[in-house]
């Protein structure tokens, strides 16, 4: 897994939008070993100066016994008729994460990201 840097800032799913979908409450399947329901998207852990997204965080359990997961961002590709996202990674891609530990994307993050010179 790449590593977990002091850049890095948790946005929420109900702030992630493609151009038509909204990615809040979509189902989040894994492809390996049998295209299996794994969780629901939360959000997503984002490198503001770089203007890149690195992962994505899947909640995955019960109400009182659910845990946060992390996938690689470009793992993924969102399923617009079944409002899922479709993440071709095995058990050994999923890394257990508590965005507690994240700041959340503020108004400067976003200041960051736009006025940050071109990041390789």
């Amino acid at each position: 897994m790449d590593t977990m840097d002091d850049n890095l800032r948790f946005i929420e799913a109900k702030q992630l939008r493609t151009t038509a979908d909204r990615f809040n409450g979509a189902t989040v399947v894994v492809s390996s070993p049998a295209d299996t329901v794994f969780g629901n998207l939360v959000g997503a852990l984002i490198d503001p100066p770089r203007r890149h997204v690195r992962f994505l965080v899947v909640e995955s359990g019960r109400t009182f016994s659910s845990r946060q997961y992390v996938v690689p961002f470009d793992t993924g590709r969102f399923d617009r008729e079944h409002n899922a996202l479709c993440v071709d990674a095995g058990a050994d891609t999923l890394h257990e994460v508590h965005v507690d530990q994240f700041e959340r994307f503020s108004d400067k993050d976003l200041l960051d990201a736009i006025f940050a010179p071109w990041a390789a």
